[in-house]
Formats: C-alpha cells, structure tokens, sequence
C-alpha cells in the first residue's frame, strides 16, 4: 500500500516537471520578431559592401531607418518571454546582433547603437578575445555594463558536424565560464557558428546551461523553437528602405 502510493506520488510529480518541458518543446515557431545578424564593419568605403561586410555609413543608415520607422530593440530575455509565456513586446520589436567579437563591433556599432537608443546582443568568439582586430576583455565587459546582451559563438567557430568528434566543454561550456567571468553576469545565449545545428548540438547546449540559440535563415525546428530562433544577415548594399522591405517580406506579421 505504502509503495503504491509513492509510486503514485512520484508519477504526479514527474508529470509535473514533464508539462511544462513538453509545452516548451511544443512552442509555436514564431518568425514575427526581426533578428538581425551583422558581422564586419569596415570605414573604407572603397570595401565590397556584401552581406558578410557593411560600411559604417551604411550601418547608419540602416539603423536611422530602423529608429525613425519607430522600431524598438528588444534582447533575449524579452524575445524568449513572448515565446514562451506570451509577454508583450513594445511596438514594432526587433533584435540586433553581431558575431564574432570584431573590434569594430565596440568603435563603430556601440556609438551608432547609443546614438539611436538602441540595445544589441554581440556574441563572442572567446579565442579571439584581446587578439588584433577583436575586442579586449574590458571592452566586451563595457558593453555589457551598457545594457548591451553578452552571448557566446563558441571558443574558436567550428563547424559544428555531429559526425565527427567535438570537444564540447572547450566550444560551449569553457566559452560561457569565460565570459560570465568577464561580465559577471549569466551567459545564456548562443549563436551557431555559420548558422549550422542538430539535435546533438541542441542537446549539449540545454546540458551546458544555454537557455535559447541562434541561428541564420534556415527553417526553425517545430520541436525546439528556442534553440533555432532565425536571422537574417541584412546586405551591406541595402538602403534603410531596402532593409524595411525585407523585413516586411521575411518577419510580415510584425515587421509592418
């Protein structure tokens, strides 16, 4: 009698922590909430402006565009709420992120994001942390303190292939502890490197702590929403009004 009853006590409580992974898992995928991905600014404006490259001239544009149509930043935390829980978004929501710790991330994107009063996210590549080129860690830290979001892109950008061997601990839980360090601060949000995920990679990512991740313009997963959440990376040849006509076309329900 005594067993049957904690079995069936033990049963309740499963169900209990079951439900509410099991509505996670089955989150609607919501592509209504533009996500930005920019990667290298440069101020040579004899550059190949690409969707990899963007000028900072151009960069302006596209974010006095975004400010003046009334676009609000949102970060992580607001986007995974909505997801999740439904809590509302201010108008017209958009997120900004950048990868791969450029140092012009800090000298020519934070200024024109405080121009503008708007919040990004940086994901960084903790191997190039301090190398030429790349931010230090008191910059990335000074961006934190500034209410910008710190992310991880794994230590050193591979290309996440679950047939072959990868050293998780170094790609996705050393990165975190490195840069909660840095900031002081949790680090609970990734970007794939060259956009790429699977189940195994998914899987490592809830183990390491890392509430959602972030891909580029592939098809969400149905199953795991949070952990395939779309970018796109905006053409360093487009306009403000070009950048508003794709974001219409790729997230319509919200970006008009």
């Amino acid at each position: 009698m005594y067993i049957s009853k904690r079995i069936d006590l033990l049963f309740m409580l499963a169900c209990c922590l079951w439900l509410p992974a099991a509505a996670a898992a089955q989150l609607p995928v919501r592509t209504d909430v533009p996500v930005l991905c920019y990667h290298n600014i440069f101020t040579d404006e004899a550059h190949r402006n690409n969707i990899y490259f963007i000028s900072r001239n151009r960069l302006n544009e596209q974010l006095k565009a975004l400010a003046d149509s009334g676009y609000h930043t949102i970060l992580p935390d607001q986007l995974t709420a909505y997801l999740t829980r439904g809590i509302a978004l201010p108008p017209k929501p958009i997120m900004i992120t950048f990868d791969d710790t450029r140092a012009a991330h800090f000298h020519i994107a934070a200024p024109l994001l405080q121009q503008y009063g708007f919040k990004a996210v940086f994901f960084i590549m903790t191997v190039a942390i301090g190398k030429p080129g790349y931010m230090s860690a008191t910059e990335i830290k000074q961006l934190n303190t500034a209410g910008h979001v710190i992310g991880a892109h794994t230590w050193d950008h591979p290309y996440l292939n679950p047939g072959g061997k990868m050293d998780w601990i170094k790609q996705l839980r050393q990165p975190k502890q490195t840069l909660e360090q840095i900031t002081g601060k949790p680090v609970e949000y990734f970007a794939y490197p060259f956009g790429e995920w699977n189940d195994v990679i998914i899987r490592e990512l809830a183990a390491a702590g890392y509430k959602a991740a972030f891909q580029l313009s592939g098809s969400a997963s149905p199953g795991k929403p949070l952990y395939t959440i779309r970018r796109i990376m905006p053409d360093g040849n487009w306009t403000g009004p070009v950048l508003q006509a794709q974001l219409k076309r790729v997230f319509a329900r919200k970006a008009s």
